[in-house]
């Protein structure tokens, strides 16, 4: 191959990489679009306050009614992120920069300790450890932001939070093992509160949607009661429940399985 030759290919090459690079930043950021109405519904509307409020409020009177087994200490469980902390300027962060979620960035944004209070959190905690009961902070942020965490949490006026009560992820982000440790302890959980139905257990943990709506069919009873749900429409293991190995696909793949699950109109 001649130097002509050889400098075509190359630029070629590199003409597609440079295109290949460029339509997965597009993919990405379109992805990321996607996320701005419900950001402006998180943090704007008073519809989001209100549905906060109203489950703190169901969760308080929840808590009151029930009763715990006999010998066994009264606990409620709950998730922190979108459950007890808003991190929707973390959200709104990747979308002004373009960026997917990474573990590195989330750390810087723990880090920083600016999560702020979803609104009811800090009251019904407080709540709880005032009324008889102990508040388990069950999150799977990693075990290396637990000084930040607590730190962020303290600020916000959030009580009980201690190295005994705030089991974050070590190894799983499947959280059964520290709900069973908290049974083990001598506690009766009487309530979950979280955003997740991976807050509850481990019946919906890598399932697809179709078998987590199945979970929430067969135990609608229990919502209000055992099980309270705060919105989240940011992210969740709902849009890892759309498609078979969501979370491995590309930024486009994972446009073509959001606009595939969509149910439309067919029109006239």
């Amino acid at each position: 191959m001649n130097k002509v030759s050889l400098c075509t290919t190359s630029a070629l090459i590199m003409l597609a990489l440079s295109g290949c690079a460029q339509q997965k930043t597009d993919a990405q950021q379109k992805l990321n679009d996607q996320s701005v109405m419900a950001l402006n519904w998180f943090q704007q509307s008073g519809e989001y306050q209100a549905l906060t409020y109203q489950a703190f409020n169901t969760a308080k009177m929840a808590f009151d009614q029930a009763q715990p087994l006999a010998g066994q200490k009264k606990a409620v469980v709950v998730d922190l992120d979108e459950t007890m902390l808003d991190n929707s300027a973390y959200s709104a962060w990747q979308v002004k920069a373009n960026k997917p979620f990474d573990s590195k960035t989330w750390s810087e944004w723990t880090a920083a300790r600016q999560a702020t209070a979803i609104p009811g959190a800090v009251e019904f905690a407080n709540y709880v450890n005032s009324h008889g009961g102990t508040m388990f902070y069950v999150s799977n942020r990693k075990t290396s932001e637990y000084a930040a965490t607590l730190d962020n949490m303290n600020r916000l006026g959030f009580t009980g939070a201690n190295d005994q009560t705030m089991l974050l992820s070590s190894d799983t982000s499947n959280k059964q093992v520290r709900f069973d440790s908290i049974k083990a302890a001598g506690y009766h959980i009487v309530l979950f509160v979280g955003d997740n139905l991976n807050d509850f257990g481990a019946a919906t943990y890598h399932k697809d949607n179709a078998q987590r709506r199945a979970f929430v069919n067969q135990n609608h009873q229990q919502f209000g009661t055992q099980y309270i749900v705060l919105p989240n429409p940011l992210y969740g293991d709902w849009e890892s429940g759309l498609a078979k190995d969501y979370n491995k696909l590309t930024p486009e793949q994972k446009l073509s399985v959001r606009d595939q699950n969509l149910k439309a109109w067919s029109g006239k």
